[in-house]
């Protein structure tokens, strides 16, 4: 990838913003993590305190319960009494686990001592209350007043501890800060130092380049060619610029060289072109000479001219009468080529019609033996009725002799089997009649089909006649299509020849003419040849201009090393 000048301020740009936003984002951190510090060393303090005062406040608040009910005897003072009790456990569990000194362990460790004392001589005084001792009861209010006080003397010492330890975060904490100050202000250097490092580097990419390529145009502006090519690493456009510079001073280098050349070429070209002058000037007496042979040969061209016009007038004519004949041709080819292409459709229509009708009676044939093969199938269902109606009368026949045999129980049975022997009779007849009309229909069905083949045989025959005739006509209507557009080349080239002839009547006849006007410039072309004289003169004095300027070019290419 290519890195352009502007990409380069560009990115080094970004890279500084980069570096800001990064030493920002850190700062930001670093800050949080001291307002964290110093929230949570607040937190904590705050915490220790209260639960040391608490503890305090919680001890007073069991003694004044105590009391309280001592005098007045209210269980709602001993519930305030364990209450209080509970609360200032609690705290004192929580004060072992965040009072870490070993100062402040002993002063705990007495605090729960004497407040274990003080708790059970309260209890005994609670206890000789319920039980109305009075002298119990003062008894115990006294002693309970030493371990009290030994336990709120322990608990003003813990407040010392804890803030003696509140006051040790506040140090930690405070070094903390100086530390994250040291190092934000380190950091900033270091970031001031890398962008400076960007800014010199981006500034060095694209002045040393620049210097060189104002070094070679300095030496380029004094004429000095010979300079070495200027070497720039880089791809960016000031890159491309110094590879354009070399290419131009290359170019130039070879202009100057070729500039060089063609000054001794224009040297040696004029002192060629005053000697090619007075050649001219010679030239132009005998060119005057000639066109004087020129006017006479005019005359005799211009006779011949006439005689050749008339003799093609006459060829245009007879051209002329061969293209009206060759039309008529090709019209009477292309009636005939209309004709042929007519018998040739209809020929094709008949095909079709006789490749319709060949089909038609495949179809017809088909369904007669399809019905000749259904009527034989009806006759095997007729037989098997025949069949059956025979059993059927055997069957009536016997069981009229069995309703004989049974007397007159078996008359009404007898009449069912004479009535079913009648229609087994019957049915047979029938099924004879259906057979005899069965095997009629086969007979002519087979006959049907002998004469649908017989036809299909003859349509089959004339099918390929109509056909072969219909090739014929293609044939035909092809031969005379070909003849016609032959005949249409034919009066095509008849008419290009006759339009021809005219071109060559109009051409003889501007050859005539021109042959006349000939005669005239002649006399021109002499004035024109001693015009050209005198200007073979001036071009010789032009030469020798030319020849001056030369060396004076060649004079000033010299100041060029190339």
């Amino acid at each position: 990838m290519m890195l352009t000048v502007g990409k380069k301020i560009t990115g080094g740009f970004l890279l500084v913003i980069l570096l800001v936003v990064i030493m920002s984002v850190f700062t930001y951190v670093k800050i949080g993590d001291i307002n964290s510090s110093y929230e949570v060393l607040i937190d904590n303090s705050l915490r220790k305190m209260e639960l040391t005062q608490g503890v305090a406040t919680d001890l007073a608040n069991e003694a004044v319960a105590m009391r309280r009910f001592n005098f007045t005897g209210n269980m709602a003072d001993i519930a305030a009494f364990n209450d209080y009790r509970k609360k200032s456990d609690e705290k004192l569990a929580q004060l072992s686990e965040i009072v870490i000194t070993e100062q402040g362990r002993k002063t705990l460790q007495v605090m729960r001592q004497e407040k274990a004392n003080y708790e059970a001589i309260a209890e005994k005084s609670i206890e000789a209350r319920k039980a109305n001792n009075q002298e119990a009861v003062a008894l115990y209010m006294q002693e309970v007043g030493k371990p009290y006080n030994a336990a709120i003397n322990a608990s003003e010492e813990l407040v010392q501890v804890v803030k003696a330890l509140v006051d040790t975060d506040k140090k930690a904490q405070t070094e903390q800060a100086k530390q994250a100050q040291t190092l934000l202000l380190l950091v900033n250097i270091f970031v001031a130092f890398i962008a400076v490092g960007i800014g010199v580097f981006v500034s060095q990419s694209i002045s040393k380049p620049i210097r060189k390529i104002t070094g070679c145009a300095n030496e380029l502006a004094n004429g000095n060619l010979r300079e070495e090519d200027v070497l720039v690493k880089s791809s960016d456009e000031i890159g491309q610029l110094a590879v354009s510079f070399n290419t131009m001073k290359e170019n130039l280098r070879q202009l100057i060289k070729q500039v060089m050349v063609t000054a001794e070429q224009v040297a040696a070209s004029s002192e060629e072109l005053t000697a090619s002058s007075e050649q001219s000037a010679q030239a132009a007496n005998q060119v005057a000479s000639s066109i004087t042979n020129v006017a006479n040969q005019a005359g005799e061209q211009l006779a011949t001219a006439n005689e050749t016009a008339a003799v093609v007038e006459q060829m245009s004519a007879g051209i002329q009468q061969v293209a009206a004949n060759a039309n008529q041709v090709a019209a009477h080819s292309a009636q005939a080529a209309d004709k042929a292409q007519t018998g040739g459709t209809a020929v094709e229509q008949a095909v079709t019609q006789m490749n319709t009708i060949e089909k038609s009676s495949q179809v017809v044939a088909g369904t007669i033996l399809n019905l000749n093969e259904k009527s034989r199938e009806i006759g095997q269902i007729v037989d098997t009725i025949a069949g059956i109606a025979g059993q059927t009368n055997l069957l009536a026949l016997n069981a009229a002799i069995e309703a004989a045999r049974a007397g007159e129980q078996g008359r009404g049975f007898a009449v069912v089997a004479e009535e079913i022997r009648k229609l087994a009779e019957d049915s047979q007849a029938a099924a004879k009649q259906i057979a005899q009309l069965i095997g009629e229909i086969q007979g002519d069905t087979g006959k049907a089909v002998a004469a649908m083949n017989d036809g299909a045989q003859e349509v089959k025959t004339g099918t390929e006649v109509v056909s072969a005739a219909g090739t014929a006509f293609r044939d035909i209507a092809e031969l005379v299509t070909q003849v016609s557009g032959q005949v249409k080349e034919i009066s095509a080239a008849i008419q290009q020849m006759a339009g021809g002839s005219q071109q060559i009547v109009g051409s003889v006849k501007k050859i005539d003419d021109l042959s006349k006007a000939a005669a005239g410039e002649t006399q021109t072309v002499s004035a024109a040849a001693e015009e050209q004289l005198a200007s073979m003169e001036e071009i010789a004095g032009s030469s020798e201009a030319l020849s001056q300027l030369s060396q004076e070019l060649q004079a000033t290419v010299a100041k060029f090393h190339v």
